[in-house]
């Protein structure tokens, strides 16, 4: 979700033979408007559950860009219509004007029946009356066989707005072989254990070097250029037992987390865990290093090793000295908006959407992990690197995600500064003792002031 090519996205038509479903994917940042109006159909049918119907319902859905959508309805529109007598008109955007676009379907009362949410928006969204509660829209929903983290995320403030259809925790993922050859047993439980694995590895290292082989390192991960290093840092804060925000009260400056960031600039200068250079990565910059071996580790969903020819193994991260394993997951939501006036049809789709060998199709095609726990009985879920992600990683590990505060894009940003002016400082050279605490002091007035407003 963070790749530059989903953030910009591309046009595209694509019509359906005759006699099958009408499909069309209109990407792009600042499309037309006049693509989000609904074409006419017969009005809600309500739910058809297993007979062909000959009225045919026609929902007009919105998803986020995803390389993998047009194959996905090219797969299931057809199924749709024979078995619910439903047909998804859908439509795609970018992320650069995704929000602008939902915020201005939710005031104007207009745009598509359903639509995918971003976890982060929900808490505005839902305050603006952008969302039916899907239970009282009809949607039986399979609590018991969903993940409880990104469950609790699709409520809010009493109102049940999103199935999460799927997610993207990260797991401590890393090259076998190149752990094998340092000695080390598979990733660390603790901080203390990834800095001394990593003086494990810098003597191997030194061996490779020898040998011809250009620097390696044990881990790394984004650092001060990469958008998601907010997220990277609440990791960091959560397995050090800290908390982002409570309540309306921004922690986010407590003991722990000024811990937690000083243990993230050290990977790279004391423990020597990470390059020197890694502060200032990016998230490109960080996948490079792991698929050129630059790196042996790092914390990343699936997505990242989708492309990577080698055996790579999975656990859960580590903990810091205050805390326990914890992990950062986005997620994305279906939701259903109030105007619509096909609320069977709709309840009925997104019903769909949580059947095992459903959830599990779209999660794989785009690299990310399904959120209904039985899909990982599915074919294309059994390698091993999946089962170990879902018993290590997503059964055994604090997962959480961005807090769902009105006025968290502020929070977010004052957060962004402190943690990129402490790693530029140790990337330069230039931190002193104190300028980590102050920083984070700085950005938790500027938060204070963001959630009062």
């Amino acid at each position: 979700m963070s790749d530059s090519s989903l953030r910009s996205g591309k046009r595209r038509h694509f019509i359906k033979s005759a006699g099958a479903a009408t499909v069309t994917l209109l990407a792009g940042c600042g499309g037309n408007e006049s693509s989000e109006s609904t074409p006419g159909d017969s009005g809600d049918s309500g739910a058809n559950t297993g007979n062909q119907s000959n009225d045919i319902t026609t929902l007009t859905v919105r998803h986020f860009v995803n390389d993998h959508i047009e194959t996905f309805y090219e797969k299931h529109n057809p199924i749709l219509k024979k078995k619910h007598g439903i047909t998804v008109d859908f439509e795609t955007m970018g992320w650069g004007v995704a929000r602008k676009k939902q915020n201005n379907s939710i005031s104007t009362r207009t745009g598509p029946d359903v639509e995918e949410i971003a976890s982060t928006w929900l808490p505005q969204q839902v305050n603006s009356d952008g969302w039916l509660d899907l239970e009282e829209a009809g949607v039986s929903m399979p609590t018991d066989n969903i993940y409880e983290s990104p469950l609790q995320i699709g409520k809010f403030d009493g109102v049940r707005a999103g199935f999460p259809w799927f997610w993207g925790p990260r797991g401590h993922i890393y090259y076998k072989s190149l752990f094998e050859e340092a000695g080390i047993d598979g990733p660390p439980s603790t901080w203390d254990e990834l800095a001394d694995d990593a003086t494990k590895y810098n003597k191997q290292a030194e061996k490779w070097e020898q040998e011809g082989y250009n620097t390696r390192y044990l881990f790394g991960i984004p650092g001060a250029n990469n958008w998601a290093v907010v997220q990277y840092y609440m990791m960091l804060i959560w397995q050090n037992g800290g908390s982002v925000i409570n309540g309306s009260e921004p922690t986010f400056d407590s003991d722990a987390a000024v811990e937690a960031l000083n243990f993230y600039k050290d990977l790279s200068t004391t423990h020597k865990a990470s390059p020197q250079a890694s502060v200032e990565w990016n998230g490109v910059a960080r996948n490079n290093a792991f698929s050129s071996k630059r790196i042996a580790s790092t914390w990343q969903g699936l997505r990242v090793a989708n492309g990577i020819d080698a055996e790579l193994g999975v656990g859960k991260p580590p903990a810091g000295p205050r805390g326990e394993s914890s992990t950062f997951f986005g997620v994305n939501l279906m939701g259903i908006h109030p105007w619509t006036k096909k609320k069977g049809a709709a309840a009925t789709f997104i019903e769909y959407l949580m059947q095992p060998e459903v959830n599990a199709e779209l999660a794989k095609g785009s690299g990310f992990l399904p959120t209904i726990k039985s899909s990982f009985e599915q074919e294309a879920f059994q390698g091993e690197l999946y089962q170990s992600f879902s018993e290590d990683v997503l059964n055994n590990t604090n997962a959480k995600t961005a807090p769902q505060v009105v006025g968290w894009g502020d929070v977010s940003g004052a957060i962004k500064g402190a943690v990129t002016k402490v790693l530029t400082k140790a990337a330069t050279n230039s931190w002193s003792e104190g300028d980590t605490e102050a920083a984070l002091q700085q950005a938790a007035m500027q938060a204070e002031n963001a959630l009062q407003d």
